[in-house]
């Protein structure tokens, strides 16, 4: 995209990072902001993965990465948790912060490590059949019953004033 017949946005950027030096008058708190608009367009784009974020998170340094991770909205920051590992339970991302944590820990996990679900080994009709339940499985405890204190709500009555 170029304005007015000017150079192309990235070769822009590559411009103004070049004449650096020449441009005293742009404070490094600037170019962090400058850096922190294209970290959130990235973080909000489709097709990332948790390598690119990895490299993201690298390239820029943990502070602008995560001042941009943190003003995601809810519902940007749970589709950056979906987009990363789909298998995620709504739970762990039913808030911005929550699903900003969930994406913290995706990233901090070795790449080569595979999920903790997939290390079990799967359960067959013959591996369940060739193995005995072992005392600790097998319980002749019922579960506790919830306790039995009345609901504190009684209903659209109780909230009347008149």
């Amino acid at each position: 995209m170029s304005f007015g017949g000017g150079s192309p946005g990235f070769l822009a950027i590559q411009a103004l990072v070049a004449a650096r030096d020449d441009l005293q008058g742009v404070a490094d708190k600037d170019w962090a902001a400058a850096s922190g608009l294209i970290v959130k367009k990235l973080l909000t784009a489709a097709g990332q993965t948790a390598e690119s974020m990895t490299a993201l998170r690298a390239a820029v340094g943990e502070e602008v990465f995560e001042s941009q991770l943190k003003s995601l909205s809810h519902h940007q920051a749970r589709l950056l948790a979906k987009r990363l590992d789909k298998s995620v339970p709504d739970l762990e991302v039913s808030t911005a912060r929550a699903a900003a944590g969930y994406i913290r820990t995706l990233l901090t996990r070795p790449a080569a490590a595979p999920p903790a679900e997939a290390e079990a080994d799967p359960v067959t009709d013959e591996t369940a059949a060739n193995t005995a339940p072992t005392p600790e499985t097998v319980s002749d405890e019922t579960p506790p019953s919830p306790p039995e204190t009345p609901n504190p709500y009684f209903g659209r009555k109780s909230f009347r004033t008149g």
